[in-house]
């Protein structure tokens, strides 16, 4: 993971399915190269309250956490167990690069050392079981 990993909304491109997988692999949000189609329609990093900055984390808009983010945050909390939201107040308390060397580690499948993806129950590489995973 590096800074380019981590995209404006929170979300976390390393541990995204269209990220990890092997056939038409996304770049990610603030990468140059193919995105899915979402990620290049995506209202949030296009917000014009970025003023032309669509790297900017959104925690630091005057209007954070605005009906985008909670929406977003909504849907990974309940699908997938993971807040963009939270993401990016760890990322305003800790830093940026304390904030990627937690998540490296916190994603690490514990059987192959891969990294996890937040959006599947178990390792995409070994098949090992994702303890963030919410049960069904």
């Amino acid at each position: 993971m590096n800074n380019n990993s981590i995209a404006p909304c929170g979300v976390i491109c390393d541990i995204c399915l269209g990220y990890l997988r092997d056939k038409n692999k996304c770049a990610g949000c603030l990468n140059t190269g193919k995105k899915t189609y979402h990620c290049t329609v995506c209202s949030i990093k296009a917000c014009a309250e970025k003023i032309g900055n669509e790297k900017s984390l959104c925690y630091e808009c005057k209007k954070f956490p605005c009906r985008r983010i909670k929406d977003l945050d909504k849907r990974y909390t309940q699908k997938y167990n993971e807040s963009p939201i939270k993401n990016l107040l760890r990322i305003k308390e800790a830093g940026l690069k304390q904030f990627i060397t937690d998540e490296e580690l916190k994603w690490k499948c514990s059987k192959c050392g891969q990294l996890l993806c937040v959006h599947r129950a178990v390792c995409l590489k070994c098949g090992n079981s994702n303890e963030f995973f919410p049960e069904s």
